[in-house]
C-alpha cells in the first residue's frame, strides 16, 4: 500500500515565491490595462461632447455658451461657498445651459480623474474639508470660444468698442480641427501652473493648462498627456505645452499660450 506524499515547507516556500513574482510583474500590465480602458472612456464621453456642442449651436443661434457658466450656472451656489470646490461638490447639482445637452452625468467625468480624486482631490487650492470630494465633472471650455476676449474682465457682456461677447461658430477663423473646444484640466497645482480644475473654463492664455495625468508615472503625476475635443468634434490625445520639469516651452503658441486655443487664423496680437 502507497503512502500519500504531501508538499514539503520548501516546496511551498518556492510556489509563493513564484507566484509572488509572477504577481510583481503582471499587476503593472493589469493597471495600465485598466488605465487605458479608462481612457477609452474618456474619449468616447469627449466624442459626445463634440456632437452635443453641434445640437447646442444649432439650438442657439450658432452662438456658443459662456465658458464659465457653460456647465454650472453658479460656481457660488450659496453665500460664502468655495467655487474651487464646486466641481467635487454634488450637492449642488450641475444647472448650466450645455449640461442639459448631456442629461446622462457619467458623460461629464473622465473615470482617470476620478480614481485620482480619491488620492489628490483635496491637493486643489482652498480646499474645504467639510465639502464632499465626489467628483461629477472633469472637463473644462474653451475660455476664447465662450469670450471674444478670453473674458480678462470676468464678464461676457460687449463693451462701447464692440469687444467681448460669446463666439459664434462662424467668426472661428481658424481651422476648426486647431481649436479645442472642452478639454481636461488637472484639480491639483504644477510647476509654472497655480490655477487648477475650478470653474467650467480653461482659459489658454498662460492662465490655465491642459492636464498631464493620462499614461503618467505615479512617481510625477505632470508627466502624462490628456484628452481633447476639437470644435470639429474629433478627439485627440495632447501634452500639455508648458513643460515646468524641464523648462522647454517651445510648444507654446504665441511665447506663452497653451495650444489649440486661439481661434483666429490671424496671430494673437
Amino acid at each position: 500500500m502507497s503512502k500519500r506524499r504531501g508538499f514539503t515547507l520548501i516546496e511551498l516556500l518556492v510556489v509563493i515565491a513564484i507566484i509572488a513574482v509572477l504577481m510583481a510583474i503582471l499587476m503593472p500590465a493589469l493597471q495600465r490595462v485598466k488605465e487605458q480602458a479608462r481612457e477609452m472612456v474618456c474619449r468616447g464621453n469627449l466624442r459626445q461632447y463634440g456632437i452635443a456642442q453641434v445640437i447646442y449651436l444649432d439650438d442657439n443661434e450658432d452662438r456658443y455658451p459662456y465658458s464659465w457658466t457653460s456647465l454650472v450656472a453658479n460656481e457660488r451656489p450659496v453665500s460664502g461657498y468655495q467655487r474651487y470646490c464646486r466641481w467635487h461638490d454634488p450637492r449642488y447639482p450641475a444647472d448650466g445651459p450645455f449640461w442639459s445637452y448631456l442629461p446622462e452625468q457619467k458623460v461629464h467625468l473622465c473615470p482617470s480623474f476620478k480614481v485620482l480624486a480619491k488620492s489628490e482631490g483635496q491637493r486643489h487650492p482652498s480646499h474645504v474639508a467639510s465639502n464632499p470630494v465626489v467628483p461629477y465633472y472633469s472637463y473644462s471650455m474653451n475660455s476664447w470660444l465662450g469670450s471674444k476676449q478670453g473674458d480678462p474682465g470676468g464678464s461676457s457682456a460687449t463693451d462701447s468698442k464692440g469687444r467681448g461677447g460669446v463666439r459664434k461658430r462662424a467668426e472661428i477663423t481658424r481651422s476648426k480641427s486647431e481649436v479645442f473646444f472642452f478639454a481636461e484640466e488637472n484639480m491639483w497645482r504644477r510647476p509654472g501652473n497655480s490655477n487648477v480644475l475650478n470653474d467650467n473654463a480653461l482659459c489658454p492664455d498662460g492662465r490655465d493648462w491642459f492636464g498631464t495625468f493620462h499614461s503618467a508615472p505615479s512617481a510625477d503625476l505632470n508627466a502624462g498627456t490628456i484628452n481633447v475635443v476639437f470644435v470639429d468634434a474629433h478627439v485627440q490625445k495632447v501634452r500639455s505645452a508648458l513643460k515646468a520639469d524641464t523648462g522647454d516651452r517651445s510648444e507654446m503658441e504665441f511665447g506663452r499660450f497653451e495650444k489649440y486655443g486661439w481661434p483666429n487664423k490671424q496671430p494673437f496680437q
